[in-house]
């Protein structure tokens, strides 16, 4: 990565879009219950899972996205763009949450099934809707499913100050994060969910470790951080121990499991697993998924031919347009699972469930990657000259 510095600050790297597209079909398909396509998604091959690759990848992008506006003296624009971002997202999240809840509602009172109406807490909305909305708007009501955007909406609220931070030292942001780490995990540092009378699913003062991560590659790619070239002999090492961590991941997950027959099949004591928290974000979570992102960046250049390539593309265009395409994808895993959960989860439902989300998640993509060519082409266009009245 340090090597292509130059270049990936100035063009889009299509890994950080073709990976978050990626991550963005894996979390439709863990979302959706008793969905055999998940049985192929990150969290069943490792540690971490699809929601880790986002969350790096959103610190990365949010450095190569916004560090720019106050590198060039903007930082005025920067706060605008950082907070119009903000909004876009949380106006994303209101919709997501009326949209759902009218879904479980229905799946409730015409399919005559309220599974998804008391596993998501919709229910307890419902029963004191007035009580609630307050809390709703202001983040403090978060539904199942529903948890991911104000998480984002926090740790981008974040950007300014890690800007700030990392003029003063690039080192800075890394120990602040520290520090909120510790809190969260030593301390029960976390903001509450009037859902659960408990406290968010994502912690965000253990997650923004992950993001802030992410946005210092991201400025050390725009040239904000004493990193050197790393010679081919530390990288080949690097790469071994990323690889025996990648495989102990494995092991400890152990997805054979899902071949009948061998459901018991463990190599480590599953109640291991138990201990690695995802609400504080375990450290072991962070070491799977650095090691997978090392992998990444060894085996596929920027420049890989294939990445602009046709088979590429749709995801790409996901990773791209990752707000809308996940929204739409979160809705339709809500609106199969209820399907599934009322009629059954025969093989022929799950393979057209997964077939229409899918489906319709790479058609939007590709559908607002049109319309963004399109006006770009449009914007080129050289302006007609008026044409003088005689």
């Amino acid at each position: 990565m340090t090597a292509n510095a130059n270049a990936l600050s100035s063009t889009r790297d299509l890994r950080i879009d073709f990976f978050r597209g990626l991550a963005l079909v894996m979390i439709f398909a863990n979302h959706v219950p008793g969905n055999p396509l998940s049985a192929f998604t990150q969290r069943n091959w490792g540690l971490s899972d699809s929601a880790d690759v986002f969350v790096l990848l959103a610190g990365i992008s949010s450095a190569l996205a916004y560090g720019r506006f106050f590198d060039r003296g903007a930082a005025g624009a920067g706060v605008m763009a950082v907070f119009s971002r903000i909004w876009a997202l949380y106006i994303m999240h209101l919709m997501m949450f009326l949209v759902i809840a009218a879904l479980c509602v229905v799946g409730a009172e015409r399919l005559n099934d309220p599974t998804y109406l008391e596993t998501l807490g919709i229910d307890v909305f419902l029963q004191a809707p007035a009580g609630f909305i307050v809390d709703v708007l202001t983040l403090r009501f978060l539904p199942g499913y529903l948890d991911i955007l104000p998480l984002y909406i926090v740790l981008l609220a974040m950007v300014p100050v890690l800007v700030s931070l990392t003029r003063r030292h690039w080192l800075l942001p890394l120990l602040l994060s520290l520090g909120l780490y510790a809190g969260a995990n030593l301390g029960g540092l976390n903001l509450p969910n009037t859902r659960t009378a408990s406290a968010w699913f994502f912690n965000p003062f253990a997650w923004q470790l992950l993001f802030v991560i992410g946005f210092s590659l991201g400025r050390a790619i725009q040239g904000h951080a004493p990193v050197g070239r790393i010679g081919p002999g530390i990288r080949r090492v690097l790469a071994a121990l990323a690889a025996i961590v990648t495989l102990a991941g494995i092991v400890l997950a152990a997805p054979w499991r899902e071949i009948d027959g061998l459901e018991n099949a463990f190599l480590v004591n599953p109640a291991l697993l138990g201990a690695f928290s995802k609400t504080n974000f375990h450290p072991t979570r962070l070491l799977d998924l650095m090691a997978k992102f090392w992998l990444v960046l060894v085996l596929v250049p920027a420049a890989s031919p294939w990445l602009r390539s046709a088979v590429a593309a749709p995801l790409v265009w996901m990773g791209q347009h990752s707000l809308e395409v996940f929204v739409l994808g979160n809705v339709l895993a809500v609106a199969g699972g209820i399907l599934a959960t009322a009629y059954g989860f025969h093989p022929w439902l799950m393979v057209a469930i997964n077939a229409v989300g899918i489906g319709a998640m790479l058609g939007l993509a590709a559908l607002l990657e049109w319309r963004r060519t399109a006006m770009a082409s449009l914007a080129a266009r050289p302006r007609a000259m008026p044409v003088a009245a005689e």
